[in-house]
């Protein structure tokens, strides 16, 4: 007799119940996200917007928009920087498998569930690693909510560092199929180490994809030399040998159709020959940070009356943020003691490593990476190493859970009664009186905020039931099995409510019409007949998004990376401010050339500071004024396209400028028609670019630098009609 489907559905709860009560853990922890559905996720506190509201969304949008409207995949991005090769920066995900699912929703609402599928993954891949580890499925489990609520993965969230969580998510499953390499006995388990490894690459987060690889590779090494049944030294060897070629071999090939287009960007980009060491060491880690591993908000809180971005010492929360909760400590150190393993002290190994690489500049270890390892000297913050720190605790966590609940760890029956009385019963007395104190403190200044009354209520219970009911079941010899059901229970919710209490403050919503709430000024700007036109924006409140919504192109941008060359004829037009390295992009000293704000197209100046008419500034108008903020109109400023005489190509300004007719302009591909009685060249005021080449009619044309920056073609008298198009030219190679 066939069983029911209500059967077959229970078997399946049954034997996947931890990784499904993951997944409602993680739709609990994101309440407001599955609740109000109809808003975007959105940091609370005294923070504006983050890097989903600030990069994500934008690249999202222009993504499924430029697929939707039939233009393709766009390769070219002209709404920054005046244009720069969005298939090249990896942080945009083009590659990335789910972001295609923004082909089919709406990307804003999206994001809330990236979030919560990316920390779903995160535990359920660690828990599943932990297993092939021989811990206990409850020890695995409880390894997997310490780190998927951890403040290294929760504050990426705040921050809104998606592609950061699209890279960790892979992590775990590497190393999972590393270790079944060994247990099964299977090399082949190296294609699938590949295939999570070129989607962390795939992920954009090519920092996070290069840490978590090479620690990947150090567990395979030390997993193969010190602990394995591999007999022989000869076949040690050749089980490396095989395993890394087969994932490096695979990842390389998969990913390869964005690693090319990205280092042919870096090429030309402000990162060519990488960073400079002082650039590079922003956001290490200082020694005061680890009181965040007891007091999460030791450094600051973001939610607090004042923003804290950053503290003295230059500290973001986010990036230094490595709370796991107390009770995981406790247990890591329970594993030290007592479950002395080489795995637990190869993850200690991993822990201390990572740990003293994301101290930076104040450790040594960091500069011999930085000058010996090829790509560590590409990327800055060094503290980013950290959640390699967090994942070999919350494993080695798990070991410590097991010293207490598998009786297959022999530890001697008086632990319980010894350990209780001398330390955990001292230890509860003194949590049990802090906590109390917490609750006091919480009653009197802020009596009817339940934010701040019920956490400390939970956490003084929480604390109460694990330190001094624990250790009553555990002095007994043959402690009863429903008390250790019961403790298991206990446990698991002492470390839900402690990571929830500090994590779920962080998650809160907000509809997308208020997030890119368009600015007063845009009406103005948007009257604009001419549609091909910049706008230099100094103030920040025309962010990137903002103008992609309304089909506005700016000169600046948000992002880690831009063309050298641009930056350099920008910073022509306010040298007096540029006197960092080419790392930074800054803007909004007083404008001292205007020409250069021409040549790039600009109609439009957002600026907060007022511009005399006695400057001699040909053709600028205020056009916009509400005492906080000015809008300027630059009316005599460069076309998009236009033409000049032969003779004047070499001219600083030219001064017989004819416009060209844009027939066509979408990202990949512009189209001009010209009519011209003599020679002339065309320019476009479009960032010169290896892959973009022009044709007039069935004629290859040479595409030349004006200014160094710009494209132009040279044109015969007649009539043409002229077609660039961008592809990666490593591609065509």
């Amino acid at each position: 007799m066939m069983n029911s489907p209500v059967d077959r559905i229970a078997r399946i709860v049954v034997q996947h119940k931890e990784l499904i009560f993951l997944f409602l853990l993680t739709c609990i922890f994101f309440y407001p996200v599955v609740v109000h559905y109809d808003q975007m996720i959105y940091p609370p506190g005294n923070v504006v917007g983050n890097d989903v509201t600030a990069l994500g969304s934008f690249w999202r949008s222009f993504f499924a928009t430029s697929i939707r409207n039939g233009t393709g995949i766009p390769l070219w991005n002209p709404y920054v920087f005046s244009g720069t090769p969005f298939i090249g920066d990896p942080q945009t995900q083009m590659f990335y498998p789910f972001v295609w699912l923004s082909l089919f929703f709406n990307s804003d609402l999206l994001f809330g569930w990236w979030f919560i599928f990316d920390v779903f993954l995160i535990g359920a891949f660690t828990f599943l690693f932990a297993r092939t580890l021989t811990l206990s499925k409850y020890a695995a489990l409880f390894s997997a909510i310490t780190f998927m609520f951890s403040a290294t993965v929760v504050l990426r969230v705040y921050a809104g560092h998606l592609s950061i969580l699209d890279a960790l998510v892979w992590f775990p499953l590497i190393l999972l199929f590393y270790e079944r390499s060994f247990t099964h006995n299977r090399i082949l388990n190296g294609l699938g180490a590949g295939i999570a490894m070129a989607l962390m690459v795939l992920s954009g987060m090519v920092q996070i994809a290069l840490y978590g690889m090479f620690v990947c590779f150090v567990y395979l090494i030390a997993r193969t030399f010190f602990f394995t049944t591999i007999p022989t030294f000869k076949d040690k060897i050749k089980h490396l040998a095989i395993v890394a070629f087969l994932s490096l071999f695979l990842c390389a090939a998969v990913s390869a159709i964005q690693i090319l287009p990205t280092w042919e960007y870096s090429q030309f980009s402000n990162r060519d020959v990488g960073v400079d060491y002082q650039f590079s060491t922003t956001l290490s880690l200082p020694a005061s940070a680890l009181e965040t591993l007891i007091i999460p908000d030791a450094l600051g809180n973001p939610l607090g009356p004042i923003t804290h971005n950053f503290v003295s010492p230059p500290v973001s929360y986010w990036e230094f943020g490595i709370y796991l909760g107390i009770l995981p400590l406790f247990l890591v150190a329970l594993a030290l003691i007592f479950h002395r393993t080489r795995y637990v002290f190869l993850f200690l190994f991993l822990a201390l490593f990572s740990l003293l690489f994301s101290f930076g500049a104040y450790f040594p270890l960091y500069r011999i990476f930085y000058d010996l390892i090829p790509g560590f000297s590409m990327f800055r913050v060094p503290a980013r190493m950290l959640f390699a720190f967090t994942f070999s605790l919350a494993v080695i966590a798990g070991f410590g859970i097991d010293v207490i609940f598998n009786s297959r760890i022999s530890v001697k029956h008086t632990f319980g009664s010894v350990f209780g009385k001398s330390v955990l019963y001292p230890v509860c007395a003194c949590i049990a009186a802090a906590s109390g104190l917490i609750l006091l403190v919480s009653l009197l200044t802020r009596l009817f905020d339940i934010m701040y009354l019920m956490p400390a209520f939970l956490g003084w219970v929480a604390f109460v039931a694990v330190f001094c009911i624990g250790p009553v079941f555990l002095k007994s010899d043959t402690p009863a099995k429903s008390h250790i059901n019961v403790l298991k229970i206990v446990v698991i919710c002492i470390l839900i409510l402690d990571l929830f209490s500090f994590g779920m403050r962080f998650i809160d919503t907000k509809p997308p019409s208020e997030v890119f709430k368009n600015p007063d000024f845009v009406s103005v700007i948007k009257n604009e007949t001419d549609p091909y036109f910049r706008i230099y924006d100094e103030t920040g409140l025309l962010n990137q998004n903002i103008a992609y919504r309304n089909n506005l192109f700016l000169i600046s941008g948000y992002a880690p990376t831009w063309l050298k060359e641009y930056r350099t004829f920008f910073v022509q037009s306010q040298p007096d401010l540029y006197n960092a390295g080419p790392e930074s992009w800054n803007q909004g000293a007083t404008i001292k050339n205007f020409d250069i704000l021409r040549f790039l197209n600009v109609r439009y100046i957002i600026t907060k500071r007022h511009y005399d008419s006695n400057i001699g500034v040909s053709g600028l108008e205020c056009v916009y004024d509400n005492d906080s903020v000015l809008v300027y109109r630059l009316n005599v400023t460069y076309p998009r396209a236009y033409l000049i005489p032969v003779s004047e190509f070499g001219n600083d300004t030219p001064l017989l400028v004819q416009p060209a007719q844009i027939v066509r302009y979408s990202p990949n591909s512009i189209v001009v028609n010209v009519t011209t009685l003599n020679p002339r060249y065309l320019v476009l005021s479009e960032i010169y670019y290896p892959g973009w080449t022009a044709r007039d009619n069935s004629n290859t044309l040479e595409i030349l630098r004006y200014h160094d920056v710009f494209r132009a073609v040279y044109l015969d008298p007649g009539t043409h009609q002229v077609s660039f198009t961008y592809f990666p030219r490593i591609l065509t190679i």
